[in-house]
């Protein structure tokens, strides 16, 4: 196939675009699994904190209610205390959460080391509960109010925080990959986009600079050569390509035609005057060379005399029938023709409807990206909220922190009250025993008081910090929420502008079908006549026939 050619350079260019339609559809869909694989991580982060969380939430609850059962030796909290750990089963339901995700080695080490920290401080538990049980509170309180379980308990809660921190660290770049993939992946998309609509458009202009222009001229033409004129000039050059070679073969045909017609016409004058002595040096090419071979056969018979006149006309008859014979062709070749020229009809229509269909998928595509942007401006609104209920949470760690601060004051006023007890008791002697043991344990619960009101002084202190993070991770999502909403509007304005570009172009195509179907219309009309022609030459091969028969009456 010659590179020149319109064929060729047609199957190119619909070849490059399959190809771009296949990359973007491989890209688009690349782009939906790498969201559907970021929205997959972001819920195992979020899962796996709340997790986490659950896990420390029901190890406190179990930790405050042996401590406070320890202490009062009320049963409702060694109830509560039994619940959580029989019925409730937080942590074991925490627990088998954490194993369904996919977490690493070294998570799974702190996870154990704090599972195995946590097991530690059950037999301190089941001491405390059975001393209390037995009403010494004060030796219960000693198991699960020591120096080694606060260690314990403290050391629980860093290491959850450094599981929860490794957690979010190794996710959050698993994320951060996964964006810088989608985004590789969507400018591919975008990219292979471009290049189709680029395609289309060249697709469009080559239809009508390369087929459509050409295809109007052979027409015209093809309908001068058929009313007969054969002496205006082909605007068409010629070249290799399939337009360029009918347009030689138009000018080839054209040229041997006025030769034969100017020596048919100087032989015939010649004939009129009676001189049957000639000579044809025009070149006949194809089925011509038997109008050749008949001038050629006329001469030599009509120098006979009368008695081959006979013969003549069986020659005549002969060439009559090869004429009617090459008529028919012609009506065949005529008739193929039109069938061609109807199947380009039906392709043309095609393409139309085609691009018809683009442009209908483009105005979907601007409706499904203007529905985006407008959950994009749901999710900024979300954002906000977020923002301030953290903003709300900030303030309620403040009051609490209000709150401490009077527990604290509460306990110093207590353990005050507990030396002004133990004062009065000593003065009163053998009296005031039994009062100075009470206000003993009044001085203890008052330390013990004041030393959890700082613990939980320090990790309200620790809340308010994560908490002000969150505000600024908040601000910084709400400004990238911005940044894409931006963007999301601007993309949806380029869809439009090329949703109103291929409406055009298929506008354009319309016409084009239209003018591609007179020019059916045309060949359809040639064919009818080819068959009249042929029509003609079998009746003319009839009269021949009845010319033979009127020379077989004479007697030479």
């Amino acid at each position: 196939m010659v590179k020149n050619s319109q064929s060729f350079q047609l199957k190119k260019i619909i070849k490059q675009s399959i190809i771009s339609v296949i990359v973007g559809t491989l890209m688009l869909l690349l782009s939906i699994g790498t969201t559907i694989g970021m929205t997959r991580v972001a819920d195992e982060e979020l899962e796996t904190t709340t997790f986490l969380n659950q896990y420390r939430l029901a190890s406190k609850a179990l930790t405050y209610a042996v401590q406070t059962y320890a202490a009062t030796g009320s049963a409702e909290y060694y109830n509560d205390y039994m619940k959580e750990l029989n019925e409730d089963k937080n942590r074991d339901i925490a627990w088998a959460g954490l194993e369904k995700n996919n977490l690493k080695r070294s998570e799974w080490a702190l996870l154990n080391q704090i599972a195995d920290l946590s097991n530690g401080l059950v037999p301190l538990e089941e001491k405390a509960l059975e001393l209390a049980q037995t009403g010494n509170t004060i030796e219960a309180m000693s198991y699960v109010f020591g120096k080694d379980y606060q260690k314990t308990t403290q050391e629980i809660n860093t290491l959850t925080d450094d599981a929860i921190h490794q957690i979010q660290t190794r996710i959050n770049k698993s994320k951060k990959s996964l964006r810088i993939f989608q985004i590789i992946v969507e400018l591919f998309y975008v990219s292979s986009f471009l290049y189709l609509i680029l395609q289309i458009k060249k697709i469009v202009s080559f239809s009508e600079k390369e087929l459509l222009e050409p295809i109007i001229k052979v027409s015209g033409q093809m309908s001068l050569l058929s009313e007969g004129h054969f002496h205006t000039d082909l605007t068409l050059e010629e070249d290799e390509s399939e337009v360029g070679r009918m347009a030689g073969a138009i000018s080839l045909m054209k040229t041997n035609i006025v030769g034969m017609i100017r020596e048919i016409s100087s032989i015939l004058e010649q004939m009129g005057d009676g001189n049957y002595c000639f000579e044809m040096h025009q070149n006949y090419v194809g089925e011509f060379g038997q109008i050749k071979e008949s001038f050629i056969t006329i001469s030599a018979k009509m120098r006979e005399t009368l008695n081959t006149i006979r013969e003549v006309s069986q020659q005549i008859d002969c060439g009559s029938e090869q004429l009617a014979c090459a008529a028919v062709d012609l009506a065949e070749g005529s008739t193929e023709q039109a069938g061609k020229v109807s199947d380009l009809v039906t392709l043309m229509e095609n393409m139309y409807k085609s691009m018809a269909r683009s442009a209908k998928e483009a105005i979907s595509t601007v409706e499904l990206s203007t529905h985006a942007g407008e959950v994009l401006v749901t999710g900024n609104t979300k954002m906000q909220e977020l923002k301030e209920a953290i903003s709300e949470i900030s303030k309620c760690s403040e009051e609490i922190d209000e709150i401490i601060r009077t527990i604290e004051s509460i306990a110093s006023e207590t353990n005050l009250l507990s030396l002004n007890a133990s004062i009065e008791a000593a003065r009163a002697g053998e009296a005031g025993k039994g009062f100075a043991i009470v206000a003993n344990q009044v001085k203890k619960l008052a330390d013990e008081s004041a030393k959890a009101a700082g613990e939980t002084n320090k990790l309200i202190e620790r809340t308010v910090q994560a908490v002000e993070r969150g505000i600024i991770i908040a601000d910084e999502t709400a400004e990238n929420m911005g940044e894409v909403m931006k963007g999301a509007r601007e993309a949806t304005e380029k869809m439009e502008l090329t949703s109103q570009n291929l409406e055009s172009d298929v506008q354009n195509m319309q016409r084009i079908n239209e003018n591609i179907v007179r020019v059916s219309e045309i060949v359809d009309n040639n064919s009818a006549t080819s068959q009249e022609t042929a029509a003609v030459s079998e009746e003319q091969k009839a009269q021949v026939e009845s010319m033979v028969g009127l020379v077989e009456k004479f007697n030479i």
